[in-house]
Parts: structure tokens; C-alpha cells; sequence
């Protein structure tokens, strides 16, 4: 068994990791936190679009390459 601080350790090389916790006290509302595993950093949504976002966020500053991400859109 591993504890928390040995998982945090395998995952510091991957950019994009994340650990998303979604409360469920209400099912009509969507919120809760997001934590990026290589930094540490938490911060606390309160919508799925605000989710969406932290997440991009995150992953522009740290310049982490998308190359096997299609981008798609309405034309």
C-alpha cells in the first residue's frame, strides 16, 4: 500500500495531471476542487465551465503540448 506523499512522487514529471473532487451534497450544483498534482496548487470551482477553464489555465502556463489533442469547433 502507498501512501498519499508516494503517489504525489510517481506523478511529479506528468504536467498534466490533475485530481478533480465534484461535491455531491446537491445534485443540482456542480462544485467543487481541482488540485494539479505536479504543483500542488488547489483552487475551488463552482461550475463546470469554471472547471473547464482552471484546467486550460493551468495547462497554458505550464506550455504543456496538446499535439494529440484535436481542437474542434462549429464551422
Amino acid at each position: 500500500m502507498t501512501n498519499k506523499t508516494d503517489n504525489k512522487s510517481i506523478y511529479q514529471g506528468r504536467g498534466s495531471d490533475f485530481m478533480i473532487r465534484i461535491n455531491n451534497d446537491d445534485p443540482a450544483v456542480f462544485k467543487g476542487k481541482i488540485e494539479h498534482i505536479k504543483t500542488g496548487q488547489i483552487q475551488y470551482f463552482n461550475d463546470f465551465l469554471e472547471m473547464i477553464m482552471l484546467v486550460q489555465s493551468k495547462l497554458d502556463d505550464q506550455n504543456y503540448p496538446q499535439s494529440d489533442t484535436e481542437l474542434r469547433s462549429f464551422s
